[in-house]
């Protein structure tokens, strides 16, 4: 019966992640600047959060480990981090695909960027520590040490550092829904920073309700500059026109104008902006996050499976010698 039920599960999850591979295409619409490098969103999110979950899941088995010593709970720490671990490099590839259409390079060391880098290496280092190790029950007692401090680097490299430095173009304000890019305001030769491209006001010109500005944009380093004319209307309060940052399919956008001060507040506008405000696409993502939940943990239970039936193995061959 059990083993009737196992299969089941494995057939649902299969279908259901399935489905979800399908309804990216057929039931997700494309987004304006993104076309259907846009659909990655469904799979990129999910799996990064699935990463922390796992993760977390493999620290509350340490423990437990520690606190009975009981070594199923020591295999159900490994297969957790090896998921983990495996969603990780999902949503590191996921995300440089994203990377490549949006800023147009798979790889730019962006603070989520290199967070994420530092992650893997913090749980690569789990591994090789397991495998430096061959008394069984020191290995075991170290490795759930370390899971456990390993998981507290998690909450700061996945939500507070990329947060915390000025200069990222990762879409942390630009694609969660409800959220806000703070943006900057220049007046006439003023710079400040949108994202890592250093910014300049030149100038403001006004034709009727129409304001245009003239942005100078450098790239990191400062290796090339370009100007930019993002304008705004002020009747109708609305963007008019969207430049498109050199080699990224970031726009620059005026929010709003003051014209006693001569100034204007520039911001990021990434291309999807508000995608999960579509139901459809929702639906599909909330999805593909309970679809790739489910794989979690049929794999956590798989591999614990087998990490028990090679312990029992390798004691009965211990045995026997």
């Amino acid at each position: 019966m059990a083993q009737r039920m196992a299969q089941a599960a494995k057939l649902l999850i299969g279908v259901w992640i399935a489905g979800v591979a399908v309804s990216m295409f057929l039931v997700v619409p494309q987004y304006e600047g993104l076309g259907n490098a846009g659909r990655i969103i469904i799979m990129h999110v999910p799996t990064a959060w699935v990463s922390v979950l796992a993760f977390a899941v493999s620290a509350l088995f340490s423990g437990l480990y520690l606190w009975r010593g009981r070594p199923e709970h020591d295999d159900y720490a490994l297969a957790a981090a090896e998921s983990g671990f495996l969603f990780t490099v999902l949503a590191t590839v996921t995300g440089a695909i994203f990377s490549q259409v949006v800023w147009g390079v798979y790889w730019n060391w962006d603070p989520r960027q290199t967070s994420i880098f530092v992650l893997l290496l913090i749980y690569a280092a789990l591994f090789a520590l397991r495998s430096a190790i061959e008394d069984v029950s020191r290995r075991r007692q170290l490795s759930a040490v370390y899971s456990i401090f390993a998981f507290v680097t998690v909450p700061f490299l996945i939500f507070i550092a990329p947060r915390i430095s000025d200069s990222t173009l990762h879409p942390n304000c630009a694609f969660i829904q409800g959220s806000k890019c703070d943006g900057v305001a220049l007046g006439e030769g003023m710079i400040g920073l949108l994202g890592d491209r250093k910014v300049e006001l030149l100038s403001l010109e006004r034709v009727g309700d129409v304001v245009t500005a003239q942005v100078q944009v450098s790239e990191p380093g400062l290796s090339a500059t370009e100007t930019l004319r993002p304008s705004y209307d002020l009747a109708r309060h609305a963007v008019v026109d969207r430049p498109t940052f050199p080699g990224m399919r970031f726009r620059m956008v005026i929010e709003d104008v003051d014209l006693a001060g001569n100034s204007v507040r520039l911001n990021i506008e990434a291309p999807g902006t508000g995608t999960l405000e579509n139901a459809r696409t929702l639906f599909t993502f909330l999805a593909s996050i309970i679809g790739f939940t489910a794989l979690f943990f049929w794999m956590l239970n798989v591999r614990a499976t087998l990490l028990g039936v090679q312990w029992a193995l390798a004691r009965r061959e211990g045995a026997r010698l």
